[in-house]
């Protein structure tokens, strides 16, 4: 099983989820227009994976307000394309540490 991390920056051996449209997902999730399940069912995550994606849908739903969960989602983003890059936050420890998570 791949988790969320390993789809997002994979190895030769792993399914690819392009940052970007994660991000999106996201991004609609944090509006009240896309579900966790409907998440899950577009990529296909797995059991690791789904770990993983509700400990970032958890920390969008701690947030009290919209602007709030519009600077995680800058955040979030930031930390996607960097790590995606290799630049920075290039493993799970570094990622979920800059996120606070």
């Amino acid at each position: 099983m791949a988790d969320l991390f390993d789809r997002l920056f994979p190895g030769p051996d792993t399914e690819n989820i392009a940052v970007h449209y994660f991000f999106a997902a996201l991004v609609d999730y944090a509006a009240g227009e896309t579900t966790r399940a409907q998440i899950i069912a577009y990529w296909s995550l797995d059991a690791d994976a789904q770990v993983d994606l509700n400990v970032l849908c958890n920390a969008i739903d701690a947030l009290d307000t919209s602007i709030a969960k519009v600077a995680f989602g800058t955040e979030l983003h930031a930390v996607l394309m960097f790590a995606e890059a290799g630049a920075k936050y290039n493993t799970k420890a570094t990622f979920r540490a800059r996120l606070g998570l």
